[in-house]
């Protein structure tokens, strides 16, 4: 469990530390919509959790297109380091 130091708050976002907060920094962080104030005896500040509000940066990308038309992929034909276009079948072509 963290603990204040040097009258310093930490502040976490899940699992990671952010920062360790001055009282001025802090107070300024607890005024945001997306924090929860964890309070000791209900009156002092032991921790400052941020909370997902609207980012989208956990989210996994995709990790692929399956039309994409090019690929850098080793084959007998393209050499290592190499992109190269993938054919494209017309309707109607064999």
């Amino acid at each position: 469990m963290l603990r204040p130091c040097n009258s310093r708050i930490p502040v976490t976002a899940g699992p990671r530390l952010v920062e360790m907060a001055d009282p001025q920094r802090a107070e300024v962080l607890m005024r945001a919509p997306n924090v929860r104030v964890i309070l000791r005896h209900g009156r002092t500040v032991v921790e400052i959790q941020l909370l997902d509000h609207g980012d989208a940066s956990r989210i996994p990308p995709k990790l692929g297109r399956p039309q994409k038309l090019s690929t850098n992929f080793e084959s007998s034909d393209n050499p290592p380091r190499v992109w190269k276009f993938k054919r494209v079948q017309v309707a109607g072509t064999p």
